[in-house]
């Protein structure tokens, strides 16, 4: 019953427009005073305690670098590497912005960044070849979830510290459904192509042009090596090489390129900074709210009577699926994560559910809540920043949305797509 009141009281919040974090310490604090027994003198140093692991500082140092790189001529870059690559297919420019997005993504990690840096080269040129803009809208929205998807993905790290998993693991799980969102978006695109201009024809690949756009970008290429081979080779932590990144990111946009200047750095650095302790703040809230979940037993209650009606591994997914695509819907995936998780992890390793399985169609169910209202972050970023009409953006998002329900749907039914690479490069856990 305590559960509930404290569910219910937290939505009233929620609906009232109260911000997230303060939402779950209010009502949970309301819950420890008037409701159970519990003391609460111990909250202080639990909250502490949660976010004093030096692997937290990890979301800083990409949220910073992240913004840093979206600043820049990077994005250029690697669209530039992906047109040379798919730029000889028919309809490749929208091929190569989704896949421009994937690039982009290993560098930032940012959906928000994606739309702004990959849709503001890549809009208007689209639109001026003749695409119609709410089409070029859906695909630079729907493609910019690769921003989080591929790692490094804030998110990922924010799971794997909620559930205790290893994060370069949930980094590399995270890879094979980027790859079929990359394949699925680009064989759609390719048909609605054929469709909209009749004629066109394959042309033959430049090679040079594959090589040159390889050498102008490979400064770009440098953050996803740093995070793979020096993690992988056991050079540094993955907190470790998030800070190379940031020194890196640096050097690159200030020594290299010189697009920012010292005065534009400390700007994103305090941008960053501000992101990370809103971030950190959600992370004290639900703190509050997962002690006192677990001091009354109530993940553990929540699991037996989970066993007692829900029989099967495919039904209990089929209702985890359901309830986090919902959740999806009106919450952000950081709060999803730390209000949801303490719940699940107790419930799906009775089924049988591999960590990491679980932890991809948990994410991949919040990312397309990012398309989704009322929340709808993608959606309604690209109505915004390119001023397309709304009902215009929903109709053209909608395959793009179907395609991620049939893609959510096979890393749901074949663990494989999530977790091969990660078995493969670092073994079966």
């Amino acid at each position: 019953m305590s559960g509930l009141i404290l569910a219910g009281l937290f939505l009233i919040l929620i609906l009232g427009s109260v911000p997230i974090g303060i939402a779950m310490i209010a009502s949970a604090i309301f819950v420890y005073v008037f409701i159970s027994d519990i003391p609460t003198s111990g909250i202080i140093g639990r909250m502490f305690y949660q976010v004093q692991p030096y692997t937290y500082s990890s979301i800083l140092y990409f949220i910073v670098a992240g913004t840093i790189l979206s600043k820049g001529v990077l994005a250029k870059k690697l669209l530039d590497i992906a047109d040379a690559f798919v730029g000889w297919i028919p309809n490749g420019m929208p091929i190569a912005m989704v896949i421009g997005c994937a690039l982009f993504g290993s560098i930032t990690g940012s959906s928000l960044a994606t739309i702004a840096a990959i849709g503001g080269i890549m809009v208007p040129v689209l639109v001026d070849r003749g695409w119609p803009k709410a089409k070029v809208g859906a695909i630079i929205g729907s493609s910019s979830i690769l921003g989080m998807l591929i790692p490094p993905s804030v998110p990922a790290v924010l799971y794997a510290l909620t559930a205790e998993l290893s994060v370069m693991r949930l980094f590399l799980a995270g890879i094979g459904p980027g790859i079929l969102v990359v394949i699925f978006f680009s064989v759609y695109i390719y048909i609605t192509g054929q469709k909209l201009f009749t004629g066109q024809k394959f042309e033959k690949p430049n090679l040079f042009k594959m090589v040159q756009s390889l050498k102008n970008g490979l400064a770009a290429l440098g953050v996803p090596f740093i995070i793979f081979v020096g993690v992988y080779g056991g050079v540094f932590t993955v907190t470790e090489a998030a800070a190379v990144v940031v020194i890196y990111a640096i050097f690159v946009e200030l020594v290299i390129y010189r697009e920012i200047d010292f005065k534009e750095l400390a700007k994103m650095i305090y941008q960053g900074a501000v992101s990370s302790a809103v971030l950190i703040f959600l992370v004290l809230g639900a703190t509050i709210i997962t002690r006192y979940l677990s001091i009354e037993q109530i993940p553990q209650k929540l699991a037996s009577q989970a066993l007692e009606y829900v029989h099967t591994a495919g039904a209990f997914l089929l209702l985890a699926n359901m309830i986090t695509l919902i959740a999806g819907c009106f919450l952000e995936m950081s709060s999803n994560i730390l209000l949801l998780i303490p719940l699940f992890k107790e419930i799906y390793p009775y089924y049988g559910i591999d960590h990491i399985h679980f932890a991809q169609i948990f994410i991949f169910n919040g990312f397309i809540g990012y398309m989704t209202p009322p929340v709808g972050i993608c959606l309604f970023s690209v109505t915004t920043m390119f001023d397309i009409p709304f009902l215009k953006v929903v109709r053209e998002f909608i395959p793009y949305f179907v395609i991620l329900i049939i893609i959510l749907i096979l890393v749901t039914l074949y663990p494989q797509i999530s977790t091969f690479i990660p078995n493969l490069i670092m073994g079966v856990a």
